[in-house]
């Protein structure tokens, strides 16, 4: 059954807020139609109408614990179904999925937070995102 997790963050006024739903199961062999993340932990996306950005988030949240998620057993999968992703009564912000994939892992999976988080300038009214250990999202550290 898919559990909610709601991410919030709330400064001075302005905010960011994403509710994702999601289960994650372990299954025989190679799931159809999803994303894989790392070796044998995918992502499978919701069924609704998703943004491009949404979805590349999603995965970088979930690719910030994949190394914990990855399953031993070689013939088997992990997969994190997202049933929802939405954005209530926030500033809309695409990294913000990611930090919501984050907390969801934390609350149900019992993942530590990974140290990715969000802080807010007052003075230029921008939001910055901090990804654990110096981390560039989308960015390939080739030799």
């Amino acid at each position: 059954m898919a559990e909610v997790s709601r991410y919030r963050f709330f400064k001075g006024g302005v905010g960011l807020a994403a509710d994702i739903s999601a289960e994650v199961r372990e299954i025989a062999g190679v799931p159809a139609g999803a994303l894989q993340i790392y070796r044998n932990v995918y992502l499978h996306l919701p069924a609704g109408p998703l943004a491009w950005k949404d979805a590349a988030w999603l995965s970088f949240g979930l690719s910030l614990h994949a190394d914990l998620l990855a399953v031993a057993d070689q013939g088997c999968s992990r997969v994190v179904d997202v049933t929802s992703l939405d954005y209530p009564n926030g500033d809309y912000r695409a990294e913000v999925a990611a930090l919501a994939m984050d907390g969801w892992l934390h609350r149900f999976l019992d993942l530590p937070p990974c140290g990715a988080s969000v802080a807010y300038d007052r003075e230029s009214h921008e939001f910055s995102f901090s990804w654990p250990g110096g981390v560039t999202p989308f960015a390939d550290d080739l030799p």
